[in-house]
């Protein structure tokens, strides 16, 4: 037998030719009428993505919340708590939930985008408003300007980080909703000229630092932070990576490869068998090789 699952407000199922059921989200036809520009979008096969566990969230749930909004701002109605529509903050919370955030912000450095995001949205100018509070066609390339030159000063590389995500923000939700944008200048913060200052140099861990730090935490009960340390270094993984579960402890000399570990390049989608010997002149010196986790 089989549970028919319950769909929010605005979404249907269709059976695909795969067998599987595909959801989408859609703006009824009367209110399509009445000018709500708010795109249909598909919402995948996941339904606990598309719909939530019972039906009530998912990413059907901020499209009706968008949508409910639409429908109380348009008959001027303000909703306290809710980012008024075709506002800078309704574009970041646009951009936030996008297929281009989800899919290319990994979840490692979403806070700091949300700390940049912030920086430019509750910016206070000289009367005393919100920048958040704006319309998106107030944000023009003299007042981007500005706000590159008054935000966040004497933090050069915060303010590199606010003008790059702007520019995408930006571009991403006006691909969505062009209406709302300015049709000349649809994009102010593209051309932000940035002030010139000197990069310095990081130095990278070699590998006797690396394995003081792994072995030190052994001996202190942290094999886990020990082997990602070791993994990150010596397969050039990322720290994000690891933490995901990309790579797990039976990857290393599993039953397929006693003498090497598997290591999946998760942005490539590819994996790959990495032997477990390395020449003398490889791995350094004698006492490093020794003292090497096994």
């Amino acid at each position: 037998m089989t549970v028919q699952l319950p769909l929010p407000r605005n979404v249907q199922g269709i059976r695909l030719a795969s067998g599987e059921i595909g959801y989408y989200w859609y703006v009824p036809t009367k209110f399509r009428k009445q000018g709500c520009k708010i795109p249909n979008e598909p919402l995948g096969t996941n339904y606990v993505v598309a719909c939530g566990e019972d039906g009530k969230g998912g990413r059907a749930a901020a499209c009706n919340s968008l949508f409910d909004e639409w429908r109380r701002t348009r008959g001027g109605e303000s909703i306290e708590g809710i980012a008024k529509h075709g506002t800078v903050d309704w574009l970041f919370r646009e951009y936030k939930s996008s297929v281009a955030y989800q899919e290319r912000v990994s979840k490692r450095t979403r806070p700091d985008y949300e700390r940049t995001m912030l920086l430019l949205a509750d910016f206070k100018t000289k009367r005393g408003d919100r920048i958040g509070n704006r319309k998106i066609r107030a944000i023009t390339p003299v007042s981007a300007d500005k706000l590159y030159s008054l935000i966040a000063d004497g933090r050069p590389r915060q303010r590199e980080k606010l003008i790059a995500l702007c520019r995408r923000a930006w571009s991403v939700v006006h691909r969505l909703h062009p209406d709302l944008f300015d049709r000349d200048v649809p994009n102010p913060w593209t051309g932000v000229t940035k002030k010139r200052r000197t990069m310095k140099t990081k130095l990278a861990a070699n590998r006797e630092q690396v394995y003081t730090f792994a072995w030190a935490a052994i001996e202190r009960g942290y094999p886990e932070a020990a082997a990602a340390a070791v993994i990150a270094f010596e397969f050039l993984q990322r720290p994000e990576n690891i933490l995901a579960g990309f790579i797990r402890w039976n990857d290393f000399r599993g039953a397929a490869a006693p003498n090497a570990i598997k290591i999946e390049h998760h942005r490539r989608a590819a994996r790959c068998y990495i032997p477990l010997r390395r020449s003398l002149t490889a791995s350094g010196s004698n006492s490093t090789r020794k003292r090497r986790p096994s």
